[in-house]
Order: C-alpha cells, then sequence, then structure tokens
C-alpha cells in the first residue's frame, strides 16, 4: 500500500511540474543574419550584414527614407572588409575593416565607408569617422528582391567586379577593382618594354594575360614569336598563338602557328592532335570561301 502511496506521489509531482514548465516558441528572425567571403584577384573581400525582408511595406522613400543616414541593413551597422587595398567606387581603400552607410535618394545614392565596426545601426555614428563618401547612381533592380542583399558579382579577369545593394525594385552598383592588375601591367611594361628582357617563360605569361583580358593581340603574339626564337620545341607558345589569331579572325596566321604546334607534337606524341588538324582544315575552308 505504501508503494502505491509512494508511486502515486511521484506521479503526482511529475505531472505538476510538467504543467508549470513553459512552452517556448522561438521566432525566426526579422532580418537575419548574413555573411559572405568573396575573392578579388587575390584580395579577400568580406561582408557581414543583416537582411530585412519587404513584407507588404514600401521600402525606399517610406521604411527607409530618402536623404537620410542608412545602417545599409538592419540591426549592427553592416561591416566590409578587404585584405588589400582595392579601387571602391573610384576611390582608393586601404586594406582593413569598415562599415558601410549610405544616404538613399530616389535617383542616386551617397556612399560612405566609415571606420566605426561596433555601432547598432546607425547609432553613434561619426561623420570625422568617414574614409570617403561618393555618389552613385540608382538603378532598377532586374527583379524583385523581399530579401535585402549585398553581393559582389560580374567579376572579370582584371580583377574588376560591382558589389551591388538590392533590395524591392531598387538596385546600386558599386565599381570595385584590385590592385592585381595594375601590378601585372607594371610588371610586364618593367621587364618586357623598359628592360626587354629575352625570358621565354616571362613572354609566354605575359601574351597570356594579354589574351585573358582582351588587350592588344598584335603585342601578345610578337611576345610569343620572341618566346618560340628562344624555345622552338614548346608546344605551348604556337598553341597559344594560334588561339589568339583565330580570337582575332586572322586564320592564316592561326594556321601557321596551329601547324607549328601540331608538328612539337607529333614529335613529342601528345594526344591532340587531331583536334588541331580539325582546326586547321575548318580554318583552311573559311579562307576559301
Amino acid at each position: 500500500m505504501k508503494k502505491i502511496i509512494l508511486l502515486s506521489f511521484v506521479l503526482i509531482q511529475s505531472l505538476t511540474l510538467c504543467a508549470q514548465e513553459k512552452v517556448q516558441i522561438k521566432l525566426t528572425p526579422a532580418s537575419p543574419s548574413a555573411s559572405f567571403v568573396q575573392e578579388l584577384g587575390n584580395t579577400t573581400i568580406k561582408v557581414n550584414y543583416n537582411r530585412p525582408l519587404v513584407r507588404d511595406r514600401k521600402i525606399f522613400g517610406e521604411l527607409v527614407p530618402f536623404d537620410q543616414l542608412w545602417r545599409t541593413g538592419a540591426s549592427n551597422a553592416t561591416q566590409f572588409s578587404v585584405s588589400e587595398e582595392i579601387t571602391f567606387g573610384g576611390n582608393k581603400l586601404k586594406a582593413g575593416d569598415y562599415s558601410l552607410f549610405s544616404i538613399p535618394s530616389k535617383n542616386e545614392w551617397i556612399i560612405i565607408i566609415n571606420t566605426d565596426t561596433k555601432l547598432h545601426g546607425d547609432s553613434g555614428y561619426d561623420e570625422k569617422k568617414d574614409i570617403f563618401r561618393f555618389k552613385i547612381p540608382s538603378e532598377k533592380a532586374p527583379h524583385f528582391y523581399e530579401t535585402f542583399t549585398i553581393e559582389v558579382n560580374d567579376i572579370n579577369t582584371k580583377g574588376e567586379a560591382f558589389l551591388k545593394v538590392l533590395w524591392e525594385n531598387t538596385m546600386i552598383r558599386i565599381p570595385i577593382k584590385s590592385k592585381d592588375d595594375e601590378n601585372i601591367m607594371a610588371l610586364i611594361n618593367q621587364n618586357l618594354i623598359i628592360e626587354n628582357k629575352q625570358d621565354a617563360s616571362l613572354l609566354f605569361q605575359a601574351a597570356n594575360y594579354y589574351y585573358t583580358t582582351e588587350r592588344d593581340s598584335k603585342q601578345a603574339i610578337a611576345w610569343l614569336l620572341e618566346a618560340e626564337k628562344i624555345e622552338s620545341d614548346n608546344y605551348n607558345f604556337p598553341y597559344l598563338r594560334q588561339k589568339i589569331a583565330a580570337a582575332s579572325n586572322d586564320y592564316p596566321a592561326a594556321i601557321d602557328a596551329a601547324k607549328k604546334a601540331l608538328k612539337i607534337a607529333e614529335i613529342k606524341k601528345m594526344k591532340n592532335q587531331d583536334t588541331l588538324k580539325k582546326q586547321i582544315t575548318e580554318w583552311e575552308l573559311l579562307l576559301k570561301k
């Protein structure tokens, strides 16, 4: 009997405790946090921000008033970091951590880079800590953006891109550029233009960079011809030369380079001989038309 009473007591106590437990419903964040890392050339760009939703509201001109300072997101101020110096909206920005503010208006935005990365929103914002400000036109977004979005996109081989801010039907595109292209072009100029170094590997690299960044094709081919004089059995030199010539629709030069590459491939018993033969035939047919 005592055991039954004891068990009953324990059961009642357990039920009482369960009844006293509060049910917790965890709401989803109104402005979820987000972050991303993007390489641009040899520079690493990091962005940390919060992403508010439209939620059937009118955003620009109402929720985000025109001509007033905005945190460019929600919650804490948006953080923007670069590992090396870049050009941001036409301005030099040294490696470091920054906050990104803006002043939107109907046709253009003022973009602000500030050194204070600890702010909640724009509370405590100090204009004296601005690195620079510049204006950028606003555009119609490619589609409706329910969620506030920041992205780095449209990256090209010169280390150029756009930082895009998109929300509702509005978009701004801020041009950004790493120093890589500037550094590479300075290296090419110093070694091949000024000092005229006869280094086959350097000549090839310079020609390949000119090709991938769509620069002077005649100069690139001239460098490759110089490289071929130094290393006549290097397959890569005439192979790249035929690609550059074909891209410029100079089919006689492309055929000449492809035949030289084919000859080296035959001697070295390389596998891509059929591809070169087919390409030569196609170009020769084009010249007959």
